[in-house]
């Protein structure tokens, strides 16, 4: 496994310097204003070379760009999700029921939270973009996955469900704390509404109110889902650089960790939003 240090966007971009920007980059213009208009952290650059990367990172930087610099062994070795089963509001802290028990998190400890909703999607394109749910054949992967309540990136079959990460640190790690929207039973909120994408909200309103020092990333709501079987070829003009299901982000991560090479792009899009508001560099 190869260590890169990694040059993640963090939207939004404002007032960038779009040809200089795109000179570092080796784009043109107007492919890196399609970069900047894009609301989700993406990987820009990645190199061995921690010298040169930083060095591209401050370039960045000085032509405008809003970016996070950090170390592809933060992508890889992420915290596992703890999923979620039910939940209740106490007095002084929101406490999240898991499979082996409860964990209270105090309403005013400092957590970092992502709420990830993609873009709905008509259910035959849905089919069609993850054929590997019709084959009987069953990866050992997704078995150990689906056998187990710890998740360490959200399944293929969860790719276009909502779901909620709460972050809380635990010592020099963070405890990831994982609420998926039909998979959660909502009764914590008092009023239960019809709909789960209206409890999910509710919920996610809820939790903002009360934790305090929270600092909640809704970047990744409306989110438009590229599947990993629309890989370009190589030297295409769409999807260059890193962006998700490019060629160059393929080879990236089979580089830095074979675990990564399935992942799904909102478990992937979760991973670069919390290191860019993390501080984990």
């Amino acid at each position: 496994m190869a260590t890169y240090r990694l040059v993640v966007s963090n939207p939004p971009q404002a007032g960038v310097n779009a040809d200089e920007a795109a000179r570092l980059l080796g784009l043109t213009p107007e492919q890196f204003q399609g970069k900047a208009a894009y609301t989700i952290p993406e990987i820009w650059f990645a190199h061995p070379d921690r010298e040169r990367a930083e060095d591209s990172a401050r370039a960045l930087e000085a032509a405008g760009c809003r970016v996070t610099v950090t170390w592809s062994e933060h992508l890889v070795g992420f915290p596992t999700g703890l999923r979620v089963r039910g939940f209740a509001f106490g007095d002084k802290e929101l406490v999240v029921q898991l499979e082996g028990g409860e964990v209270g998190i105090p309403y005013d400890e400092p957590v970092v939270a992502v709420f990830c909703r993609p873009r709905e999607q008509p259910p035959d394109l849905a089919a069609v973009a993850r054929p590997w749910r019709t084959s009987q054949i069953l990866t050992y992967r997704d078995s150990l996955l689906e056998a187990t309540p710890a998740v360490g990136a959200l399944t293929a079959g969860d790719e276009s469900v909502p779901h909620l990460d709460l972050f809380v640190a635990n010592g020099s790690e963070a405890r990831r704390f994982t609420v998926i929207q039909n998979a959660v039973n909502f009764s914590g909120l008092g009023r239960v509404h019809p709909r789960a994408a209206a409890n999910m909200e509710a919920l996610v309103g809820s939790c903002s109110d009360r934790l305090a020092r929270a600092t909640f990333d809704r970047r990744l709501v409306g989110m438009r889902l590229r599947h990993r079987g629309n890989v370009r070829r190589a030297g295409s003009e769409h999807r260059r650089g890193f962006s998700y299901a490019s060629p160059g982000l393929h080879a990236l991560l089979a580089a830095v960790g074979r675990p990564l090479e399935a992942i799904s792009q909102p478990e992937f899009a979760t991973r670069l939003a919390f290191l860019t508001l993390s501080g984990e560099g």
